[in-house]
Order: C-alpha cells, then sequence, then structure tokens
C-alpha cells in the first residue's frame, strides 16, 4: 500500500492494488496533533469502519470490497496505538475517542458519514453519534453490547480465555482453542484471528469513565443492530433491549451460527444487511 499524510485539503494519493482492492493507506491529523492511520477503499468514502477491541482495520477487508462494489467507498481506522496510528495520551475517554472519529470523518471533507463498529467499535460508534452528531449519517452494529455491563456478562470461562487470545507465548492450538471459545461459533475457524492484535490498543478503561446513559442509543441517527447468535461475549438478549430502547431508529437483524467475531464467519450475511440498511437510508 501506498502510506501518505492527508489533511482536509490535501489530493488524495493514486489508488494501488492491494489485498484491499483498489485502497489507499493514509495517516490522518489529529486535532491534538497526533494521527490515526486509516484504509481508505473506493474514491468517494461514504462509510467509517471501526474495528473490535486491540483489532486493526484489516479486519474489514472483506466488507470494504463488498461495500465498495454495491457502490459505498470506506475508510476503515486504526484506532490509537494499532498500526501507525499515534498511542492513546493518558487515560483517553469516550469523548476523547468520538472526537477521533470526527477528526477523520472531517478530514475526508464529505460531510456526515455512515458508521459501522464491530464489537467494542460498536460503543465507539455509538459514543461518536451522540457527542458528535454533526458527522453521522447513521450507525451500524455489529455485536453490540458494552451499554450495560451488568446485563448478561461473560462467563468466567470467557473472562479467563479472552487474555489468552493475543498471548503470543502461547502455541497456536492453544490460542485457536481460547479463540474458539470466546469470539467464534463453535465449527467455525478461529485460527483467523490467530494474528492481527494490538495490545498497545486497550483503551477498555474509557468505557468505565463515561456515563453509559449517554450515548447507548446512538444519538437521534437510524441504527442497525446485527446480532449474532452463538456470541459469548454478547448475547443476543443485550441487542434486543437495545432495539427496543431505539424504538423506530432501530432495525433488528439476527445472525446464525456466528459469535462475536463476526467478520470472519459470516461475511456475506453482514455484507447484505449492511448494504441494504445504508440503501433505504439512502432512498
Amino acid at each position: 500500500m501506498v502510506t501518505h499524510e492527508r489533511t482536509p485539503t490535501a489530493s488524495p494519493a493514486a489508488a494501488v492494488a492491494t489485498e484491499w482492492g483498489m485502497a489507499t493507506t493514509e495517516l490522518v491529523r489529529l486535532r491534538d496533533g497526533g494521527t490515526l492511520e486509516v484504509v481508505v477503499e473506493g474514491d468517494h468514502p461514504q462509510v467509517v469502519l471501526i474495528p473490535s477491541a486491540r483489532r486493526g482495520a484489516d479486519d474489514f477487508a472483506t466488507l470494504a470490497s463488498d461495500l465498495r462494489a454495491a457502490g459505498y467507498g470506506s475508510v476503515a481506522l486504526n484506532m490509537r496505538g494499532i498500526g501507525r496510528s499515534s498511542p492513546a495520551v493518558g487515560q483517553p475517554t469516550l469523548r476523547d475517542i468520538a472526537d477521533d472519529i470526527a477528526d477523520v470523518i472531517q478530514a475526508m471533507d464529505v460531510g456526515p458519514m455512515h458508521i459501522v463498529g464491530h464489537a467494542q467499535g460498536n460503543i465507539f460508534a455509538r459514543v461518536t453519534a451522540a457527542y458528535r452528531p454533526e458527522v453521522v449519517r447513521s450507525v451500524a452494529l455489529l455485536a453490540c453490547g458494552g451499554h450495560d455491563l451488568s446485563e448478561s456478562p461473560p462467563t468466567e470461562l470467557v473472562i479467563e480465555n479472552f487474555e489468552r487470545c493475543a498471548r503470543t507465548d502461547l502455541s497456536d492450538d492453544e490460542r485457536v482453542k481460547s479463540l474458539g471459545i470466546v469470539f467464534f461459533a463453535p465449527g467455525n475457524d478461529a485460527s483467523v484471528w490467530l494474528t492481527g492484535w494490538w495490545p498497545s490498543g486497550d483503551v477498555r478503561e474509557a468505557l468505565t469513565n463515561t456515563d453509559s446513559s449517554e450515548w447507548a442509543t446512538a444519538g437521534n441517527v437510524p441504527v442497525l443492530l446485527v446480532q449474532p447468535l452463538e456470541d459469548a461475549m454478547s448475547p443476543a438478549t443485550v441487542g434486543q433491549t437495545l432495539h427496543k430502547m431505539l424504538g423506530d431508529r432501530g432495525t433488528y437483524v439476527e445472525v446464525a451460527h456466528c459469535g462475536h467475531a463476526m467478520l470472519p464467519e459470516q461475511p456475506e450475511v453482514i455484507a447484505r444487511e449492511v448494504v441494504r440498511f445504508l440503501r433505504d437510508i439512502d432512498r
């Protein structure tokens, strides 16, 4: 990929062929002087893609390609501490994270954008819609949760295995077992997540220093909930409850044979539902 720095007034570099398709990797300068590394797929990005905890933009390669085929350019984010993005400064709050995402959207210079957030990224999507509504057109949540940490918490087995997933001192077999317990539905290939972990991108403390009632319902934008039915981290009841909270703004879809990882498990279903949701809004 070609890497370059972009500001709101900079000219985009020519796209080059990558495993994403036709994409550029860019560094977007943030208001505090830091940068976020992003992958832009398509000439006119309309969708922001926010990955799971300690995961990077590469998780969205397939969805970004599917979105481009449907006519939607996208920008996938490497959050603070991931890839070539700047590390977090101090103890960031969710408002700080929302500002980072808003800075990227404003740098694209195309107006409000749709946001797709996966797992922990679903929180960041809702936070941005709540705290920076001027940059958000809609929100799609893949494996939502985090707005009520007391509702259906993960089991001790899941918690115990969560930290093992990114530990490179363990054997691949041990890690695949843990990945399967935490993130994948039985029978799905957990080995695809052996790579792509960034412990330096851990910002879990931000989830506890902001009142979730401020952001749980994603401001006032339309919301899609794509909920896996075999999610050990966040069961379907969490998505069902949020759907009720959203009322007419919410669209709810359940995905069978799918765990918390979602993106590598049921890519065709996810792409179909996200594209359908975006087209409904555009109409």
